[in-house]
């Protein structure tokens, strides 16, 4: 691994520039990488996974070495992780891994033995690993992978077969995307949770219109809270503006916390003044951050005071936010930001900051 660092370190180290700039931010950028590359050797796999989605998101083609070397991770998770950010790196080197777990198919044998507990747990397991394995080929091979989830359609395994309709439905094929819009007014609560649940993993701009009927009145709260979050990612969350202007008054804490979230993005003054209105009246630093989140999605300036606020606060999604929003501050207002990050206590919260740190530095 040492020897795989070296080229990285170089990379940022000669980066144009970088020595006249000011000390702090000529420490950070080895600091964060130095983080990353101790969190890839951690015994956690979940921290392995994370530092690794942090390289490929970094965009430094020099950290290739380091990641294929993590398609030899003993965690499937951390190597389908690693695929992932080769393919962002531009290398395909990652596929063959890819394909090799999802063709990784259970076995189906006598009735007796599946019965088993044990070996229906591990069944479990390994069809997890294979659905994580065919969103990264999706998202990996875009259109040119409709075919094999056509096929996958056909797996032995309910899970697979609904993963692979999820990901056409993402990819925006009809008839799929059909199937999960129509099931948001179906009779049954747990169909018209998944359905939401399903299209907040999508993305997809249909279906704006049931979310927002959902997100308004529905009986169960946590369809209502699932209809949200699909409308939070949805390029068609200006349909529901309405709808989510009224749920910023809630009852419920958690649906208005959701539906500021939502309303980011949305160009409109009603909506700005809305949120600047929640920013500065709430005593609440995790909905006063999600609201400067939402701003700046909105295009306005956020309010560095709030930013500082929620870096200091208990919850480490808060802190999260934070960095998120610092990440639209000029230079010298988001590195001391960042610099707090990556002495988080906190792993997500650290790597989170590094990843900032990094992308800041490769645009140096």
């Amino acid at each position: 691994m040492a020897a795989l660092l070296l080229p990285l370190l170089l990379a940022f180290s000669a980066r144009p520039g970088l020595a006249a700039q000011p000390a702090s931010e000529k420490e950070l950028g080895p600091k964060a990488l130095k983080i990353v590359v101790a969190d890839l050797k951690s015994a956690d796999s979940d921290v392995r996974e994370q530092a690794v989605r942090v390289l490929g998101e970094a965009g430094n083609k020099a950290a290739e070495g380091m990641l294929r070397d993590m398609l030899n991770d003993k965690d499937k998770y951390v190597r389908i992780a690693a695929a992932r950010a080769l393919w962002e790196l531009g290398s395909p080197a990652g596929m063959k891994t890819i394909r090799a777990i999802i063709d990784d198919v259970p076995a189906q044998g006598p009735i007796p033995v599946t019965n088993d507990p044990l070996v229906q747990l591990r069944i479990i397991s390994q069809n997890s690993i294979r659905e994580k394995a065919i969103e990264a080929y999706a998202w990996m091979r875009g259109e040119k992978g409709a075919d094999l989830l056509y096929k996958l359609k056909n797996d032995a395994y309910g899970p697979i077969r609904d993963t692979a309709a999820r990901e056409l439905a993402r990819l925006g094929h009809d008839d799929e995307l059909a199937t999960f819009i129509s099931a948001l007014s179906d009779q049954d609560e747990a169909v018209r949770f998944e359905a939401a649940t399903v299209l907040s993993r999508i993305c997809h701009p249909a279906g704006a219109g049931p979310l927002a009927k959902l997100a308004a009145g529905d009986d169960s709260v946590r369809v209502r809270m699932a209809a949200l979050d699909a409308l939070a990612c949805s390029p068609a969350k200006r349909d529901a503006e309405d709808v989510l202007l009224k749920l910023t008054d809630d009852d419920n804490p958690t649906i208005r916390y959701k539906a500021i979230a939502a309303l980011g993005g949305i160009q409109d003054a009603k909506v700005k003044t809305k949120l600047f209105q929640i920013s500065q009246d709430s005593k609440d630093i995790r909905v006063r951050i999600a609201a400067q989140k939402s701003l700046m999605l909105c295009g306005a300036q956020p309010d560095v005071s709030v930013v500082r606020d929620a870096m200091t606060a208990a919850s480490p999604d808060t802190r999260l936010t934070a960095l998120e929003v610092a990440a639209s501050f000029p230079k010298d207002e988001a590195l001391p930001v960042f610099a707090q990050g990556l002495d988080d206590p906190d792993t997500r919260v650290r790597l989170a900051a590094a990843l900032r740190v990094l992308r800041l530095a490769g645009r140096s």
